[in-house]
């Protein structure tokens, strides 16, 4: 991975925009460890790919649906170009905005969460950044 050091040091700037380049191409390393940029990282349990489906598959339409009429999102419009972009997008808001996504995506946080196995919200300095 190569990332352009201006960039990093942008996306550390402000740890709570929901913008990092870092958090979004370690995301997309997941995501193609399969050996396909579908959105779906390796999941733990066989199981967790049906729960993983129900959620994002609905969550990135509704995003793409939002973008398309420029509503406001807690995550990037970005996200609404291709499921691939869709979790890395994800994983920024996660780790950056975990309070907004928990109380507008409960059922999105909750996949993140079991996958990356760690709940932001435990750890965040400041909880009341929306």
């Amino acid at each position: 991975m190569v990332l352009a050091w201006d960039h990093v040091l942008h996306g550390a700037l402000d740890a709570k925009d929901g913008r990092n380049v870092v958090l979004h191409e370690f995301a997309r390393k997941f995501d193609e460890a399969d050996g396909s940029m579908d959105g779906t990282p390796i999941l733990n349990q066989t199981s967790h790919y049906v729960s993983w489906a129900r959620v994002m598959h609905p969550e990135f339409e509704r995003l793409i649906k939002k973008a398309k009429k420029g509503r406001k999102t807690v995550l990037d419009h970005y996200g609404a170009a291709s499921p691939a972009e869709f979790f890395a997008v994800l994983t920024e808001t996660f780790f950056e905005k975990p309070k907004a996504l928990k109380r507008k995506h409960p059922e999105l946080y909750e996949e993140v969460r079991s996958f990356y196995q760690v709940d932001p919200l435990e750890w965040r300095d400041d909880q009341s950044h929306t």
